[in-house]
């Protein structure tokens, strides 16, 4: 497919655009489940339980009559305990992504990630899965920050990486990700391939979709 834009940056989201990380995420949040003897999940569940960091996570994989603050607040610390055992384990870059943001940065666009998972564990994921890149940036959810959907962190890259918010562009496969660049006024570009699928990315207001991240050289 053939869609040239005018940016000069990328802000990705990580997992289910850059890394393949459910199988992680499922893994870490069943042990929690099972310890403190609550049905688990089926692995495919978690693409629409995911998105909106691990505190919203907990409260979604929770049993329908534990969805209470109470025995919210008592499986938060066993699942961010469960992330720190699982992390990492199950993990893969999409296939291509590698090869894709080098092509990106040979182009002369700076590339930085934002992310919603915990800022420690996504820094982590990018060590091991995409080394050697040169991300101008990596976030991850901070305490004192906004997370995704508000677009604080995302208005604070473009601005550190000195583009305007209209010559960047937002790659995620949620509609938290859309929400994001739409929020920042970014254009915003969904990843068919990752946990959600296109219907999702088109009616939250993704600009394009693409389906595969080899797709993703053709904005280029």
């Amino acid at each position: 497919m053939e869609c040239t834009l005018d940016f000069s940056a990328v802000i990705f989201d990580l997992d289910g655009t850059l890394l393949d990380t459910l199988g992680d995420i499922a893994a870490a949040a069943n042990s929690a489940l099972s310890r403190m003897g609550y049905p688990t999940h089926p692995v495919d569940a978690y693409r629409g339980f995911v998105g909106d960091g691990a505190r919203t996570l907990a409260m979604r994989v929770l049993p329908e009559d534990k969805q209470n603050q109470e025995d919210y607040e008592l499986f938060v610390p066993v699942l961010l305990k469960e992330f720190e055992e699982e992390l990492n384990k199950h993990v893969r870059p999409y296939g291509g992504i590698p090869e894709v943001l080098r092509e990106f940065l040979s182009a002369g666009k700076k590339i930085a990630i934002l992310s919603n998972k915990p800022h420690e564990y996504a820094i982590e994921a990018v060590k091991m899965f995409l080394p050697g890149i040169d991300f101008f940036a990596v976030y991850g959810g901070r305490n004192d920050v906004p997370l995704k959907p508000e677009p604080d962190a995302a208005l604070d890259l473009a601005e550190k990486m000195g583009v305007s918010p209209h010559q960047t562009l937002f790659v995620g496969d949620t509609d938290v990700d859309i929400r994001t660049g739409v929020n920042a006024g970014m254009i915003s570009v969904g990843a068919g391939w990752g946990f959600r699928g296109e219907k999702e990315l088109v009616q939250a207001g993704a600009n394009i979709v693409l389906d595969t991240p080899a797709d993703l050289v053709s904005l280029l």
